[in-house]
């Protein structure tokens, strides 16, 4: 029954060739051929090592001389001068009679403003380059007092508040000093 027919191609396993009619033998496969990449690799190093050394020479290699450029400091005139002195005093006068005013109310808030404000303005006016470096540096220690005395506002113990307040006055009366011929 079954057997008297013939296998339809792809029905199943055949014994041998004459089921199909091309049919080849199966063989190895031969590998591919590499591509020869040791050039490039060759290539790579070569430039690598170019590089490197490229590298050394550059950061070994001395600068070329180069002639000092006298720095001066730079200088002023006595009108010059006078007036950044003068404008530094004025702002001093106002800062002062500002922490004056202001610290000696009831308001604690107001007092610890007057005295940022004040070590702002002295700071900013001890910034002009004109002025004489020791009402430069007068102004500045009384910003610095004036700061001081408002970080230890309120941690401070008395003795170390009523010596940040000596202080003030020591400093304040050397701007005053200093002020008093503008």
């Amino acid at each position: 029954m079954a057997a008297d027919f013939s296998p339809v191609p792809g029905d199943g396993p055949t014994a041998g060739p004459h089921g199909s009619p091309q049919w080849t033998p199966v063989f190895p496969t031969q590998p591919q051929p590499h591509p020869r990449t040791w050039p490039a690799v060759v290539l790579a190093a070569v430039a690598t090592t170019v590089a490197i050394a490229a590298l050394v020479v550059a950061l070994t290699r001395p600068t070329a001389p180069k002639s000092p450029i006298p720095v001066t400091a730079p200088s002023y005139s006595a009108a010059e001068t006078s007036l950044a002195q003068r404008q530094l005093c004025d702002t001093y006068k106002v800062a002062a009679k500002s922490v004056e005013v202001d610290t000696n109310g009831a308001d604690k808030a107001l007092a610890r403003i007057a005295l940022s404000n004040a070590a702002g303005m002295l700071d900013a006016g001890a910034a002009a380059p004109a002025v004489d470096a020791k009402l430069r540096d007068a102004a500045r220690a009384l910003a610095a007092a004036y700061r001081m005395s408002n970080a230890l506002g309120s941690v401070a113990t008395d003795a170390e508040y009523q010596a940040a307040l000596d202080d003030i006055v020591a400093k304040d009366a050397t701007m005053k000093k200093a002020c008093s011929g503008s």
